[in-house]
């Protein structure tokens, strides 16, 4: 199978599968990149942030800008907060232009202009410090041919992302595959397991094969009653998949290793296995077994250092595969002595207790000090409300005296109902900082977008300033707080809302306590944003907010 963009300019192909099934074509395609490119090119500034859901919109935009010899930054979402800062930089979010009676751009896809489309990734990385990472046109086509010669891929299988396109992943595993090599996408990102079956039996009367491109977050959440129908294979990216997964689902599960700042760098198909590096990879173990990579790929094509841990594994008449050994930057050092964060949380999920655990170093003080973040079993939760914290760390401290030594059992814990998780689905350690700080909000745990409605999954933990005061013996979330913490996510979800004029039909209907996990779900028309808190179908509050909005520029 041919791999390049222009191999498909004209094909009557089927490139995007919409949710209501009508096909478009790749001639239809390049016709629409063609004509908002012209468009775009008129515009003044010389760099757009993009951020778009439909995945089809987003992919005409990011080919338009390029083709317009415009730079594009990929954002992992579009909060207020960001918006302001880069519009502070004179960089704003590209929208579809109007057509005009402008002539068409003629699409050039030759190796100069490959070399000089510039994509920045924007990405919090490991220090939770906001990082652009440049990648040209050229590296990303590069990754697909590398992806297209790791993978044997049936030519017509249609790609299925649970995934956003705008994080490297999936717009690599959704979008770019398909689009170099001639396959298909479907148009819309699905939020859970039985929606992805849904879509592939809708799909059914096409007989081609897919494939799903997942996380570890939601593969974890797959039950054996969940049957994939038609799929060739199911990627996963963003985070290690935990062990034993894998058997819940009916079909070969591809686990892809990599990075923003790399790419793609290898892949397994079972638990324990070996690392295999992509076709277009080269690794090797430098200084403190560190793996470094060099790839055609990556933003500069010199070894790059990871961070990572590993033991490589010579294989005779083969590529060098490898084994990961945890994260370099997790050793750190208490009062003159070396502590592994890793071989702590190890030891610390011996426990029957526990089920997940992120150590972390904790400033308090003026000292450092080793914190944790922890996910109970369910007998372990209901024992921590009936003892209460205090006790409940006690006897978790106890147990660990015959595991750690002293200074490396925590100090300070956070028990929460699930890892919260980043709009990637992957672990958001900047965020775990956090819960160690006041908290004004509740606990954001996972936040989807889907359609006209957006839901956040909310854990109250007691620690929240709301539940101080209210009330000694019998903490409840008062309404006031409840207002305030929805005002701030509704802003954060769309930059135009500028501050509560007022309510509607508010109603309070049920009580929030510590440790309950909420569900919020937003919709919004017009400026009116309509909001429902739930916890287990049960509505605890609902109403609407009226908002001031800025007119568009």
């Amino acid at each position: 199978m041919s791999c390049h963009f222009q191999h498909y300019l004209h094909s009557s192909h089927v490139l995007c599968i919409q949710a209501d099934l009508s096909l478009i074509s790749f001639q239809e395609f390049w016709s629409d990149v063609a004509e908002q490119a012209a468009q775009i090119e008129q515009l003044k500034e010389s760099t757009w942030a993009l951020w778009e859901q439909d995945s089809y919109d987003f992919l005409v935009l990011l080919f338009a800008a390029l083709q317009a010899g415009k730079s594009v930054l990929l954002t992992p979402h579009r909060v207020s907060d960001l918006e302001n800062e880069l519009a502070s930089q004179q960089i704003y979010f590209l929208k579809r232009q109007l057509p005009t009676a402008i002539p068409v751009a003629k699409l050039r896809f030759d190796d100069e202009f490959l070399k000089q489309a510039q994509l920045y990734f924007y990405t919090s990385g490991s220090t939770g410090q906001p990082k652009k990472i440049p990648r040209t046109l050229k590296q990303l086509f590069n990754e697909v041919c590398g992806l297209d010669a790791s993978f044997d891929l049936p030519e017509q299988a249609v790609a299925i992302a649970t995934v956003s396109h705008q994080h490297i992943y999936g717009l690599l595993f959704k979008l770019l595959w398909p689009l170099a090599s001639g396959r298909s996408f479907y148009q819309k990102q699905v939020a859970f397991p039985e929606d992805v079956v849904a879509i592939q039996k809708k799909i059914a009367h096409l007989n081609l094969p897919n494939y799903l491109t997942s996380s570890p977050a939601l593969l974890k959440r797959w039950t054996t009653d969940v049957l994939l129908q038609d799929c060739n294979m199911v990627y996963s990216s963003g985070g290690k998949l935990d062990d034993g997964v894998r058997p819940f689902l009916n079909c070969l599960v591809t686990e892809v290793f990599g990075s923003s700042e790399t790419g793609g760098i290898a892949h397994r198909r079972e638990d324990g296995a070996l690392w295999t590096p992509f076709a277009n990879v080269e690794i090797k173990s430098a200084e403190q077994q560190e793996l470094a990579v060099k790839t055609n790929h990556a933003f500069n094509l010199d070894w790059i250092l990871t961070g990572d841990k590993v033991q490589v594994i010579d294989v005779e008449d083969s590529k060098s595969s490898f084994r990961l050994m945890g994260r370099l930057d997790r050793i750190v050092k208490l009062e003159e002595k070396r502590l592994s964060l890793d071989a702590i949380e190890e030891k610390i999920v011996e426990l029957d207790e526990i089920r997940q655990c992120h150590v972390l170093v904790h400033e308090k003080e003026h000292r450092q000090i080793l914190a944790a973040v922890a996910v109970l079993t369910e007998d372990a939760r209901d024992r921590l409300k009936q003892v209460g914290k205090v006790t409940f760390i006690a006897q978790l401290k106890k147990q660990l005296q015959k595991k750690l030594e002293s200074i490396a059992i925590p100090r300070q814990w956070r028990f929460l109902m699930q890892m919260p998780q980043n709009s990637q689905s992957k672990l958001n350690k900047q965020y775990l900082k956090s819960l160690f700080q006041p908290m004004r909000l509740p606990v954001v745990l996972t936040q989807q977008s889907c359609d006209t409605y957006i839901t956040y999954s909310l854990e109250f933990i007691p620690e929240l300033e709301c539940f101080k005061g209210h009330f000694p013996n019998f903490s409840i979330y008062p309404g006031v707080g409840q207002i305030s913490f929805i005002q701030y996510f509704a802003k954060q979800n769309w930059g135009d809302l500028l501050w509560c004029n007022g309510f509607e039909q508010l109603k309070f209907q049920e009580l929030i306590q510590p440790y309950q996990v909420v569900e919020l779900v937003f919709s919004r028309k017009a400026n009116k944003v309509s909001f429902e808190l739930k916890n287990d179908e049960k509505i605890l509050a609902s109403g609407r907010l009226l908002f001031a909005v800025t007119s568009e520029s």
